[in-house]
């Protein structure tokens, strides 16, 4: 009875070492959680919706190819109704429930920004594929927050440096009262003076977001005498602009943020023709990478409803597979060791180079400025953008030490 114990300590030990060179099944088998947060409710219903359109198709296509660093990835989605809190209490649950170890979001500044402070107290990275506030990567900056599309003031710098390129001189700024509101105006009226200098600023204007009538601010604008309208305002509220607009006989040009989405250009027709829309992705780049990304879209046809990854499917897409492109470069999922992978990282994509700056965590690309044009064209009966005017990387970036934020000096 005396040699049971160190025969059984013997065999035990031949176990443990077995155990230590069996394949990590176990390991590899558990799936990265994520979660994509974003307005599926209300009128911004639709904008919400095709955002995680664009992060279900990366996901497939992902983990159609064994996945990252052999895992399969497991998306959670859920609505913020666009409210700070509702928001910041839906992460902590993730977390504490789903073990979720990245977060991410594209409607609302203010969301990003309720969601980034989770983020850092959970160290976990936080994707921003849409909340344009420059407060994000500027004063409010945060290491686990990560900007894989424009600033306010990127596309604000496109829209001046296409501008500076025509002839029209006076304009007037209409945004939404919130914070994005104002720094997409800030960064236009700066970006504009830096690249025609002696342009006129003949008026400006906030309204509350989801303001039905705008006619009283659209009345504003054309006693003003603008040749270009500049507007921030997304979803419904651009809508509206611009239908109203019509309605009262807009003559000035809007030059918007967010126009190059099908939903609004088929429900607003010849109103918006002529039109100046910016941002990071146009279903009408002519590229091979983004005509395979269109044509795997369509083979896939994962809802009718959208027959081509335009504008919000086409972001949220290109961010997520950035973001991907970090894991992978890092062969972790530790918010510490994604972070150093992602900082400086460029990637090739559907639009371009991407480069994730350092200092802010704000990508720097290439940056396509489209006017619409009569239907029907390539992809729809409808007007739609036509093919982009390409703006340097550098006309939209905003310098380092004029970001605000401590690290960009």
């Amino acid at each position: 009875m005396r040699y049971t114990t160190p025969f059984r300590t013997f065999f035990l030990g031949l176990a443990l070492a077995a155990l230590v060179h069996l394949p990590q099944v176990g390991k590899s088998a558990e799936t990265i959680n994520m979660l994509a947060l974003d307005t599926t409710s209300g009128g911004m219903k639709n904008v919400g919706d095709r955002l995680h359109y664009g992060i279900k198709f990366a996901v497939e296509e992902i983990n159609a190819k064994g996945g990252l660093l052999g895992s399969q990835i497991k998306v959670f989605y859920d609505d913020s109704q666009l409210k700070p809190d509702v928001a910041s209490r839906k992460v902590l649950r993730y977390v504490a429930e789903e073990n979720v170890k990245f977060i991410m979001s594209g409607t609302g500044t203010h969301i990003s920004k309720a969601m980034t402070q989770v983020a850092e107290k959970e160290k976990i990275i936080m994707l921003n594929y849409g909340a344009v506030g420059d407060e994000l990567t500027g004063r409010d900056f945060s290491r686990y927050h990560f900007r894989s599309v424009l600033s306010a003031a990127q596309q604000s710098g496109a829209l001046a440096a296409y501008f500076a390129n025509t002839p029209y001189n006076k304009y007037y700024i209409l945004c939404q009262d919130y914070a994005a509101g104002y720094a997409q105006a800030n960064a236009f009226k700066s970006a504009m003076s830096r690249f025609r200098p002696g342009w006129e600023l003949v008026g400006e204007g906030y309204h509350p977001v989801g303001t039905k009538d705008l006619g009283p601010y659209i009345t504003k604008v054309n006693a003003s005498g603008a040749e270009v309208l500049i507007s921030g305002n997304w979803g419904i509220d651009l809508l509206t602009l611009i239908k109203q607009g019509a309605g009262l006989g807009l003559k000035a040009k809007i030059g918007s943020y967010f126009l190059a989405d099908p939903t609004l250009l088929a429900t607003l027709g010849d109103a918006a023709v002529g039109h100046i829309a910016a941002d990071i992705y146009m279903l009408t780049e002519d590229t091979p990478e983004n005509r395979d990304f269109i044509k795997r879209w369509r083979e896939r046809k994962m809802d009718p409803e959208y027959p081509y990854p335009a504008h919000q499917i086409g972001k949220s897409y290109l961010a997520f597979m950035f973001l991907a492109e970090a894991i992978k470069k890092a062969k972790s999922i530790n918010a510490e060791d994604v972070i150093k992978a992602w900082e400086g990282l460029e990637m090739k994509s559907i639009v371009g180079p991407l480069v994730m700056r350092t200092c802010d965590h704000q990508v720097i690309t290439p940056i396509s400025v489209a006017e619409v044009l009569k239907g029907p064209g390539e992809y729809y009966q409808f007007p739609f953008v036509g093919k982009p005017t390409v703006i340097a990387p550098e006309k939209g970036a905003v310098p380092p030490g004029e970001t605000g934020n401590p690290r960009c000096k």
